[in-house]
C-alpha cells in the first residue's frame, strides 16, 4: 500500500506528546510514560547550575521551522510582524538599528528539517554529524533504517522517543551546541531547550504541555483532506510557549534559551492554499504574537537588557501539486519501488524494522531528494547481505541507475516517473561510498557534478557542488547513499512539472533551490549597532554564513 500521508502521523505524534496517557498508550514506548509523568519540564543533568550572573552574555535563539529568507525578512519589513520587530530592537522606518538581518545564510543539503537543525545546532556538516536526513539508512557496524522524521515508513514512536529517550540526539556523532559551550568549562551557564529535537548537553528541556486537546490529535490523524486547519498546529506552539513563560516565572532565565516552534512549516505542507499565504498567515496570527508573550515574560526578568537574540530557520519551501502523479511515493506499481524490482533488485521492505528480510537495495524519501542505497550483491546470500562492503560500481550501481535514467526517460517500469528526476547522482563506492558524487549521463558513463553544472548551469540552484561535498564527503558520507535521485523540483518554475519523494503534500522541500535553501539569519542586541552586528557575523562567517557556522556564531555571541 502506498504511503499517503506520512507526515500527518508524524505531526500527530508532536502532538500525541501533549496528550493524555490513554491516547499514547496504543503507540508508544513504555518509557513515554515517564515524560508524562513528570510533566512538561525535565531536567536533563543532576543538581542545579548556577543562574548566569547578571553581567555574563546571554543568548535567545528562535528556531523557525519552514521560513525562507526572503519571505521573513519581507513580512518584517512591510510591518507584519511588529513583536518580531520588538524582540529585534524595534524598527526605524526602514532600518532596524539594532539588529542585523543577513542576506547570505545557507541551509544544508538536504534542506530538511532534521539535517539543518542538525548541522545549525553543531556546527559540522552531514557527513561530519551523520544526520543525513529526515530519513536515511546506517551500513555499519549493524544495518539500520534511521528515521527522525519518517517520511516513507510508518514509526510513529520514533518521535516520541526524540523527546524520550534523545533519538534525534543519539544519531549524532558531533558534539551539540550546548556541549561545546559546556566544554569551555567557566562561564557556560546554564541551558534551556524547548521542543528542540536536539538539546543534548542542555540542563533542561522543555515541552509542550499535555493539556492539548485531545481531540485535536485525532482529527489530524483522520486523513480527510481537509488540512487547512491553522489551529491544529498554533495550539502545539502556543503550549510551547506557555510553558516556557511558565517555567520563568519566578525561575532566572538562563544563559541560552533555545525555543524551537514547528507550525509554520506544518501548517505549510498541509495548507491548500499553498505555502507562501500558509506562512504568511501563520506567521502574523500565531508566531507574531507568541514572540509578544515570550518577548513580555523575558522582560518581566530584565532579562533582554544585555541578551543577544538569534533567529534562525533550516529551510524554506516550494510549493507542489497534491496528487499521486507528483508524489513519488512507495507504491509497488507506479514509482520508485517498481523501478527498483522491475530492475532485478531485492527492495527493504518500507518498514523500521526489515526483520528477517533479504534485500540488497534501501530507498529513504525526503522530498526533492530520495537516497538509495546499495550492497555487493555478490556477497549476498541466503543470510542476507554484507553491508559493510561497498556495492561494485559496474555490476551494481551502474544497472539500477540506468534504470532510474529510463524511468525518467520513458517511464519504464514506473510511467508517474517519466519526465520526473532532474539529476541522477553517482559515485565510485571507495571506501563505503564517502567519495564525491557525479552526474550519471547514461551508459556507465559520468560527469564531475561541478562540470555538470557549469555545462548545464540550474539557475535557481544556489552553491550546489559544495554543499554536496558537505553532505557526500566525510566520516558519515556514506548515509547519503550509492544514488541520488534528485526530483524535478526547486529548479522547476512550473509548479505542474515539480515532482517530490513523499506521500502527498501541498508543499515539500529538501532541493538546493533558492526557495528551499536561503535560511533567515538575524543577529540583534540592545545595545549594540546593526553595524557593529554585521562585522561580528562577518569575522565568524566570512562574506557568506553556511548553515554549520551558526554554532561558531553563537559561541562568539557568549564570549565576554
Amino acid at each position: 500500500m502506498p504511503v499517503r500521508h506520512p507526515w500527518r502521523i508524524l505531526i500527530g505524534v508532536i502532538l500525541a506528546i501533549v496528550v493524555a496517557a490513554v491516547v499514547v498508550v496504543a503507540v508508544v514506548a513504555p518509557s513515554t510514560f515517564e515524560l508524562l509523568a513528570e510533566g512538561d519540564t525535565r531536567d536533563l543533568r543532576e543538581g542545579k547550575e548556577p543562574a548566569p550572573a547578571a553581567r555574563e552574555p546571554t543568548v535567545l535563539i528562535l528556531a523557525l521551522d519552514g521560513v525562507e529568507r526572503p519571505l521573513l525578512y519581507d513580512l518584517l519589513a512591510s510591518g507584519d510582524l511588529p513583536e518580531l520587530a520588538r524582540l529585534l530592537g524595534g524598527r526605524e522606518g526602514e532600518r532596524f538599528p539594532h539588529a542585523h538581518l543577513d542576506d547570505t545564510a545557507l541551509a544544508p543539503l538536504p534542506t530538511s528539517t532534521i539535517t539543518s537543525w542538525a548541522t545549525i545546532f553543531t556546527g559540522v556538516a552531514p557527513a561530519e554529524h551523520g544526520v543525513a536526513g529526515n530519513e536515511y539508512f546506517v551500513r555499519a557496524p549493524e544495518p539500520r533504517f534511521v528515521a527522525p522524521a519518517p517520511v516513507s515508513i510508518t514509526a510513529p514512536d520514533l518521535v516520541i522517543q526524540t523527546y524520550t529517550d534523545g533519538y534525534a540526539n543519539n544519531q549524532l556523532g558531533a558534539p551539540t551546541l550546548y556541549e561545546r559551550v559546556r566544554a569551555r568549562g567557566r562561564g557556560a551557564g546554564t541551558s534551556w531547550v524547548a521542543m528542540s529535537q536536539y538539546f543534548r548537553g542542555a540542563d533542561r528541556l522543555l515541552l509542550a504541555d499535555r493539556t492539548v486537546i485531545a481531540d485535536a490529535f485525532a482529527a489530524f490523524l483522520d486523513d480527510d483532506d481537509e488540512p487547512d486547519d491553522l489551529e491544529m498546529f498554533a495550539s502545539l506552539d502556543r503550549e510551547v510557549i506557555d510553558n516556557v513563560i511558565e517555567e520563568l516565572d519566578g525561575t532566572p532565565a538562563p544563559a541560552i534559551l533555545t525555543v524551537y516552534l514547528s507550525g509554520t512549516d506544518l501548517f505549510a505542507h498541509d495548507s491548500d492554499t499553498g505555502p507562501d499565504a500558509a506562512r504568511r498567515r501563520y506567521l502574523r496570527e500565531v508566531i507574531d504574537p507568541l514572540v509578544g508573550d515570550l518577548r513580555r515574560a523575558l522582560e518581566r526578568q530584565a532579562a533582554l537588557v544585555d541578551r543577544h537574540v538569534v533567529v534562525v530557520s533550516d529551510h524554506g519551501h516550494t510549493e507542489v501539486r497534491h496528487d499521486a502523479r507528483h508524489a513519488l511515493g512507495t507504491d509497488d506499481e507506479d514509482d520508485p519501488p517498481s523501478v527498483v524490482r522491475g530492475a532485478g533488485y531485492r527492495l527493504r521492505p518500507f518498514e523500521l524494522d526489515a526483520g528477517d528480510a533479504r534485500f540488497d537495495t534501501v530507498l529513504a524519501y525526503g522530498g526533492a531528494l530520495a537516497y538509495v542505497y546499495l550492497a555487493d550483491r555478490a556477497a549476498c546470500g541466503e543470510r542476507g547481505c554484507d553491508w559493510s562492503r561497498p556495492p561494485r560500481f559496474a555490476e551494481d550501481v551502474v544497472p539500477l541507475a540506468e534504470a532510474f535514467l529510463a524511468a525518467h526517460r520513458d517511464g519504464t517500469h514506473a510511467p508517474s516517473m517519466k519526465g520526473s528526476l532532474d539529476l541522477i547522482l553517482v559515485r565510485q563506492p571507495g571506501s563505503l561510498g564517502q567519495g564525491p558524487f557525479e552526474v550519471y549521463l547514461g551508459g556507465g558513463r559520468t560527469e564531475p557534478l561541478d562540470e555538470h553544472l557549469e555545462r548545464h548551469p540550474r539557475a535557481e540552484y544556489v552553491v550546489f557542488a559544495e554543499r554536496m561535498l558537505g553532505l557526500a564527503v566525510g566520516p558519515f558520507g556514506t548515509h547519503a547513499g550509492d544514488i541520488l535521485l534528485v526530483a524535478h523540483n526547486g529548479n522547476e518554475p512550473d509548479v505542474d512539472r515539480r515532482y517530490y519523494f513523499s506521500g502527498r503534500y501541498y508543499s515539500w522541500h529538501g532541493s538546493p533551490s533558492r526557495l528551499d535553501s536561503e535560511i533567515p539569519l538575524i543577529v540583534a542586541h540592545p545595545r549594540k549597532s546593526a553595524a557593529e552586528l554585521r562585522s561580528l557575523v562577518r569575522e565568524v562567517a566570512g562574506d557568506r554564513v553556511d548553515a554549520a557556522e551558526i554554532t561558531p556564531l553563537i559561541e562568539r555571541l557568549l564570549l565576554r
